[in-house]
């Protein structure tokens, strides 16, 4: 009986979980990884999909870089396990800006 009891008082915990992991360089291919999870009663796919990214966007101006997007890898199960968003991307030179030929 006291052993349900644990259960149930666990389980908000279990779906609730969060956090975010630091920037990776990928070991198969250029560029870098980073992910970042909630349970689904924390925002669950949207929000760790969306903190990733920014995550990712914040490293890459740190170094005075462009993000681009590679491609994004989502698991976990609702309701069961919390819900991860890893996101493969890369950081190039910002391309200059374009100047006008035309003098006026």
């Amino acid at each position: 009986m006291r052993t349900h009891y644990l259960a149930l008082l666990g389980l908000p915990l279990a779906l609730s979980a969060c956090g975010t992991s630091e920037v990776i360089k990928n070991p198969t291919a250029n560029g870098y990884v980073v992910s970042a999870q909630y349970g689904a009663l924390n925002g669950s796919w949207t929000r760790a999909s969306q903190e990733a990214a920014e995550k990712a966007k914040a490293f890459c101006e740190a170094n005075g870089k462009q993000f681009v997007f590679i491609t994004e890898q989502r698991t976990g199960v609702v309701g069961w396990s919390p819900q991860e968003s890893s996101i493969a991307f890369d950081c190039i030179s910002q391309t200059p800006k374009a100047k006008s030929i035309n003098p006026e």
